[in-house]
């Protein structure tokens, strides 16, 4: 798209903003997972900027750079799941605005009822959803050990570990939650 897509502008609003106030209430902590220092400050201008986020009612917003740049998305799983708390993370991308709260709560309810090291939304044609996925914080070494085998998709680590595979109208009925923005006229 050739600009930063948790940036960009729907309706009068960052792509990242609707993500975040779904998030409110929901999440004990976020870790903005991004590539270099300049996007940290452009990131953190809009936090501080944006009028619509009430910072005293958000979980604390954590801001990081990926432990090395431009090295895909198995990489930016890494640093968020090194950076967290918790004892796992539900990973979301920035240029998913309509994510759903439903979502989110039955992604967290379903981790609950069995623990694996991942869960990951299943389409009917098998086809998944791994940047809509929770990942235990024990997936860390099998991520290393895929890092050192040359591997930088999320994918290549469901071979290593035990994931739960869930059909992706369980967790979000309308589906709404997985449109991703990725071309302008879907800004429209």
């Amino acid at each position: 798209m050739g600009q930063d897509k948790g940036l960009m502008i729907l309706d009068d609003k960052p792509v990242l903003v609707y993500l975040l106030e779904t998030l409110d209430h929901l999440v004990d902590e976020i870790i903005l997972v991004l590539r270099d220092k300049k996007q940290v400050c452009s990131y953190q201008n809009l936090i501080n900027d944006d009028k619509r986020l009430r910072k005293d009612l958000y979980p604390q917003i954590q801001l990081v750079t990926d432990l090395e740049k431009d090295q895909g998305p198995l990489f930016g799983l890494l640093t968020g799941l090194s950076h967290i708390k918790a004892g796992g993370a539900l990973v979301l991308p920035c240029d998913s605005p309509f994510v759903s709260g439903y979502f989110i709560k039955k992604t967290f309810e379903i981790i609950e009822e069995k623990q694996v090291l991942a869960m990951v939304p299943q389409w009917p044609d098998g086809s998944l959803e791994p940047l809509h996925g929770y990942y235990h914080k024990e997936c860390i070494p099998f991520i290393e050990d895929m890092l050192n085998q040359g591997f930088r998709d999320v994918r290549s680590l469901f071979n290593h570990i035990d994931v739960r595979y869930i059909s992706v109208e369980i967790l979000d009925p309308d589906k709404t939650s997985f449109q991703n923005l990725n071309r302008p006229q879907d800004l429209k």
